[in-house]
């Protein structure tokens, strides 16, 4: 993986740990990920929801089967952009 992991702040994540970051469906397994833009340095500390810190306790932002299929787990999930 050459982006970076996605992450949800306290609020945004507070029971929905399981929920794809897109469409809000249950049971999302696959790892989201930032390119390296939307990911460049404090970004990458920032929740993909709302965009305020995550603190020391992020929880991993995840995509469903459906938003994560082929090569959508390869692609930014905040701008779209391969992530490589």
């Amino acid at each position: 993986m050459a982006g970076v992991q996605a992450k949800l702040c306290g609020n945004c994540g507070f029971g929905k740990d399981d929920e794809c970051v897109k469409c809000g469906q249950p049971f999302a397994t696959i790892e989201a990920q930032l390119c390296n833009n939307c990911g460049f340095g404090a970004a990458g500390d920032n929740c993909v929801k709302c965009g305020a810190w995550v603190g020391s306790n992020p929880v991993p932002a995840k995509l469903c089967d459906l938003c994560g299929f082929g090569s959508g787990k390869d692609n930014c999930v905040k701008c779209g952009s391969w992530v490589g």
